[in-house]
């Protein structure tokens, strides 16, 4: 472990201590307040403050409140690395939801004579969170900024490429402010010529070694700075090493600036940063509560449909009932994938192959079944499991998914999310047949992972049902 992944580890300590701190310094002052103004004029008498066990109670309850809100937002992740302004919105942003929960929860039930005490109660625990909290972490991101700027701070980090944008981009970091980048050597694609600037960087090899010179030096950045016409070498080398513990950083092209990629900074050259999480945290759990929800509701409300498929396919041929295949799952783990069985028993005895139209291993009843893919339904409890969610791109299996790779390596990228039983590939391309509708089903997947929201998962499940309604499975 790297001594700023050490220092990160303390770090998520001392913020959630911190912002225990905050949370319950808030709702003491939350407290005397509403004893010593609001109580009072209610009831017209001086009202006693006690520290009961409610207090005791309330207080912890709306601290860890505060804390979830927060790492829902993704405060306590890259403690290293995020920068002081950022704090300080996500902190206003963090202070403001849990202000409005805690409204609903609490305030709102308040003994008060007038409605204006509303805005004392609510502003004296915003504010006072808002300070508390905001001073905490604001001293904690400067501790961290100065650390860097002293070079007590440094992640060790590699450079691919060897020329003018190269040797630019090394020259912009020696001479702005630092951003922590401590250049174990450089990586030439081809063993070309080396920029004179970068002269004094050591040299680890080649491209082909990468995942080598990373593991051996403990590499925690990865910057590409290579010129036009290596899109396609881009590609493959952010493909190798994307699934290791990196950040993964590329030097924009003019495409990429007019496309809204590159984001300003408040010093030094932009970066595009390769994302290892696809979805925010608050995202995902939104997510993750919905396809629990929603697998539930339609578990039960098909099971009648389940139970008599069930019995089709044993009245139809002899086997199992089910059919469980291993497919890869998100972060590249396997696991069983439960599916009615729609074929005869030891339909792929002559190894992996993909179904077709007028596929003769396919039962009668199993045709039926994949028009309206009814053969998909028990996949609901590989949602309930967590294998799987509603929506997200097709699970495939290892098999195909390294001839699809092969191809085109920029499709690693679906596993870095849950794998899903319907998806955007499914409603614009349908089922594949061969490796080469694979790619081009997975192209809309991978449109997809890039525009991860509950609203498209809806509107996704809509045409799903379209399609199930129209009997458009084969």
């Amino acid at each position: 472990m790297s001594p700023s992944q050490r220092l990160s580890k303390i770090l998520l300590r001392v913020y959630l201590f911190a912002d225990l701190i905050a949370g319950a310094t808030a709702y003491t002052a939350l407290h005397i307040v509403r004893k010593i103004y609001v109580e009072p004029s209610r009831f017209g008498k001086t009202v006693e403050i006690k520290w009961d066990d409610t207090f005791w109670l309330a207080l912890a309850t709306t601290a860890l409140i505060y804390i979830c809100i927060s790492a829902l937002s993704g405060i306590y992740r890259d403690l290293t690395r995020t920068s002081r302004l950022q704090q300080v919105f996500n902190t206003m942003g963090g202070v403001v939801l849990t202000s409005i929960v805690l409204f609903f929860l609490i305030f709102l039930d308040d003994f008060v004579s007038n409605y204006s005490q509303y805005y004392v109660t609510l502003g004296t625990y915003s504010i006072s969170l808002l300070i508390t909290s905001g001073v905490f972490r604001f001293s904690l991101s400067s501790y961290i900024r100065s650390r860097i700027d002293r070079k007590t701070l440094t992640f060790r980090s590699i450079l691919i490429g060897t020329g003018k944008e190269a040797g630019d981009l090394h020259e912009s970091f020696q001479r702005e402010r630092s951003k922590g980048y401590d250049f174990v050597g450089l990586i030439t694609i081809n063993g070309e010529e080396i920029d004179p600037r970068l002269k004094q960087l050591n040299h680890l090899g080649t491209v082909t070694q990468l995942k080598d010179v990373v593991n051996d030096n403990q590499i925690e950045d990865v910057i590409i700075a290579l010129g036009a016409g290596f899109n396609d070498q881009i590609t493959r080398l952010v493909s190798e090493v994307e699934q290791q513990d990196l950040r993964i950083h590329v030097l924009p092209n003019l495409f990429s600036i007019l496309s809204g990629q590159v984001k300003m900074e408040s010093f030094g050259r932009s970066l595009i940063e390769i994302k290892r999480e696809l979805i925010k945290p608050h995202v995902a759990f939104i997510k993750r509560i919905f396809d629990l929800l929603l697998a539930f509701i339609l578990l039960v409300s098909t099971s009648p449909l389940i139970l008599f498929s069930i019995l089709m396919v044993r009245i139809g041929s002899k086997g199992s009932i089910f059919y469980m295949q291993e497919r890869l799952g998100k972060h590249s783990r396997p696991f069983k994938i439960i599916k009615l069985r729609s074929m005869f028993e030891n339909a792929e005895k002559l190894g992996p192959q993909l179904s077709s139209e007028e596929d003769p291993r396919i039962t009668s009843w199993g045709r039926t079944m994949r028009k309206y893919r009814l053969d998909e339904l028990p996949q609901f409890v590989n949602v309930l499991k967590g294998d799987m969610s509603i929506v997200g791109p097709r699970p495939e299996r290892r098999f195909f998914f390294d001839q699809i790779t092969t191809q085109a390596p920029q499709y690693k990228y679906l596993l870095k999310v849950k794998p899903g039983i319907t998806s955007w590939g499914m409603v614009k391309y349908g089922y594949a047949e061969n490796v080469d509708e694979m790619l081009e089903r997975a192209r809309y997947d991978l449109i997809y992972t890039e525009n991860i929201t509950l609203i498209n998962d809806i509107k996704i499940l809509f045409y799903t049902l379209v399609t199930v309604l129209e009997g458009r499975g084969k």
